[in-house]
C-alpha cells in the first residue's frame, strides 16, 4: 500500500503541474497549489477509489483487487483530467462538454453524484438548471453567488440570464475549478482550497475566496477570475499591498465567489 500511495502522490504532482499549463495559470502562487493539491490529492484519490472497489466487490462476481485497481484508476482518470478536459470544455461542442463532464465526474464521484441528485431535485421543483463547458449549473436560491463541487455548480438565481441560463463568463469561471478537480482529484483540490489556499489568502490581505481589486486573495480563484472581467496578474501581495501588478480588476460582482 505504501509504494502504490507515494506512486499516487508523484503522479499527482505531475498531473497538478500539467493541468496548471494546460489551463494557463500564470501566477506561481497558483501553480504551486495546483502542484501541491496534487501531492496531497494523489493518495487522498487513491484511498478513495479503494473505498469504492471496496464496495463494489461487494457485488458478488465483480471483485477487483483493491489497491492496483485504484492505482490504475488515479493514473488514467488523473492524466485524463488533466490532459483533455481544458480543450474539451473550450470547445463549442456540447457532445465534448459531456465527455469532460464525465472525466470530471470519475475525479470527483463525492461532489459530482450529490450535485446530480440535487440537480434533478431542482428539476423537479420547476428551477433553472443548465450545462455548459463541461459542468451542469443549478439553482439553488435566491442571491448572487457560486461554487462549484466536481462538475456541478451549485448557483444562486442571480447567476440565470431572462433565458433561465448562465452566462458564458461564468461557465468558464466555475469551470476553471472544476477542471482543477479533473487534475488533481477532489479531496485534493478542496482540502488545499481550504488550509495552504485560505493562508496564503491572508498573508496577501486578501478574502478567503476571492480577490481584492488588485488580484490579492485566494490564489485558486485568480486564473478562474479571468473569465469573469477580473484578472489577476499581481506577483506579489502582502497585507494589502501590491507589487508588481501589471493589470486592475472590476469590483466584486454576481459572478464572484
Amino acid at each position: 500500500m505504501i509504494p502504490a500511495l507515494i506512486v499516487s502522490a508523484v503522479l499527482g504532482a505531475g498531473y497538478g503541474a500539467l493541468g496548471a499549463r494546460l489551463n494557463r495559470v500564470t501566477t506561481a502562487d497558483e501553480r504551486g497549489l495546483w502542484v501541491g493539491a496534487g501531492l496531497v490529492g494523489g493518495p487522498l484519490a487513491l484511498l478513495e477509489y479503494c473505498g469504492v472497489i471496496w464496495l463494489k466487490n461487494l457485488v458478488p462476481g465483480l471483485a477487483l483487487p483493491v489497491v492496483p485497481s485504484a492505482l490504475v484508476a488515479v493514473t488514467t482518470f488523473g492524466a485524463l483530467g488533466a490532459a483533455l478536459t481544458p480543450a474539451l470544455d473550450e470547445s463549442g461542442s456540447p457532445g465534448r462538454w459531456a465527455a469532460s463532464a464525465g472525466i470530471k465526474w470519475l475525479r470527483s464521484p463525492i461532489a459530482t453524484t450529490a450535485g446530480l441528485l440535487a440537480a434533478l431535485a431542482t428539476r423537479i421543483r420547476g428551477r433553472p438548471v443548465d450545462f455548459r463547458r463541461g459542468m451542469l449549473f443549478i439553482d439553488v436560491g435566491p442571491g448572487g453567488g457560486a461554487l462549484a463541487l466536481g462538475a456541478v455548480a451549485w448557483c444562486q438565481n442571480r447567476c440565470f440570464g431572462g433565458q433561465r441560463c448562465t452566462t458564458d463568463a461564468l461557465a468558464r469561471h466555475e469551470a476553471v475549478h472544476s477542471r482543477t478537480v479533473a487534475a488533481v482529484g477532489e479531496l485534493g483540490f478542496y482540502l488545499t482550497y481550504l488550509t495552504a489556499g485560505v493562508l496564503w489568502a491572508r498573508i496577501q490581505g486578501g478574502p478567503w475566496n476571492s480577490l481584492t481589486p488588485q488580484g490579492c486573495g485566494q490564489p485558486f480563484e485568480k486564473t478562474a477570475h479571468t473569465y469573469t472581467s477580473d484578472p489577476a496578474t499581481t506577483r506579489r501581495c502582502r497585507r494589502g499591498r501590491v507589487s508588481g501588478a501589471s493589470g486592475t480588476a472590476t469590483p466584486a460582482g454576481p459572478n464572484r465567489r
